[in-house]
């Protein structure tokens, strides 16, 4: 990834709508097939959301080699301008939601490519607003993804709403931690304009009682122990509960230890979250 511009510090932030499922990431990964095979034959002639194909979703970390994802073909992703707020809101919707199919209407509980294929596990907004000890355990690696939005009059048209698209592309161009990279798809280069995601995870609405925020390893093991235990044996074979093991103990010693530092933090708060023994 070629990045050719600087970051902007002193423009408008761009956040998410407050709305269900706004953050969108699933609709990028867990669900989807590259070839969309999940929506069905009639419905491959429904028209596309905004956002395919002109948003996509990198992830990048250090060390490791960028990740590029597709979105859902009915992936509706909307920018608007809160003029009162100074602020930049990103929604990001199925529209074809009250039809959408059965994989994504059990995500995320349960989610697969197929009927037949079915993962129980944190859904990926979760895992990446997670704290990095948990994905350094879990995936080796603590991560950055962005929106990636193609740096074109089309592209930018149909995504941003109420707004001449000169205008509009000025406005995301000059958004704080906005930046414009080249980016290899397939054999060609072109440019984007990449949108840091927020882990803001008090905007978002879960659906699922099951899927609230990660916040700390020994809640998340708890919840989904044989997802994460499949991680970690993949990882690191025969030491996988040795390493869970230490980091439960690390994170769980510097919470404790944060507790000591600050007097007024609430005690019953730290035994119900199991932080402190």
């Amino acid at each position: 990834m070629n990045t050719q511009a600087t970051q902007s510090k002193n423009h408008c932030t761009v956040n998410f709508s407050a709305s269900e499922c706004s953050d969108g990431m699933c609709c990028f990964t867990c669900v989807i097939p590259p070839d969309n095979g999940h929506i069905g034959f009639f419905r491959s002639f429904w028209k596309r959301g905004t956002g395919s194909p002109h948003v996509k979703l990198l992830v990048t970390s250090e060390g490791y080699k960028d990740e590029l994802y597709d979105s859902c073909k009915f992936l509706d992703f909307v920018i608007s301008r809160d003029i009162a707020n100074s602020k930049l809101n990103m929604d990001l919707r199925c529209s074809i939601y009250k039809n959408r199919p059965r994989q994504c209407r059990d995500y995320p509980d349960r989610a697969g490519e197929s009927m037949y294929y079915k993962i129980s596990g944190p859904c990926i907004f979760n895992e990446y607003a997670a704290p990095a000890s948990y994905k350094k355990l879990v995936y080796k690696r603590d991560w950055q993804a962005f929106y990636a939005i193609r740096d074109s009059a089309e592209a930018i048209g149909n995504i941003v709403v109420h707004e001449n698209t000169p205008v509009a592309r000025e406005m995301l161009l000059n958004a704080q931690d906005v930046r414009r990279a080249a980016i290899s798809t397939g054999k060609e280069e072109w440019d984007f304009i990449l949108i840091p995601i927020p882990r803001q995870t008090s905007k978002i609405l879960y659906v699922s009682d099951k899927h609230m925020p990660i916040s700390t390893i020994r809640q998340a093991y708890h919840t989904w122990e044989e997802k994460i235990e499949k991680n970690l044996q993949n990882h690191y074979g025969s030491e996988w509960e040795t390493r869970l093991k230490q980091a439960l103990e690390m994170e769980e010693n510097d919470a404790c230890k944060r507790c000591d530092e600050n007097p007024t933090d609430n005690l019953e708060r730290r035994f119900k979250t199991g932080l402190c023994q």
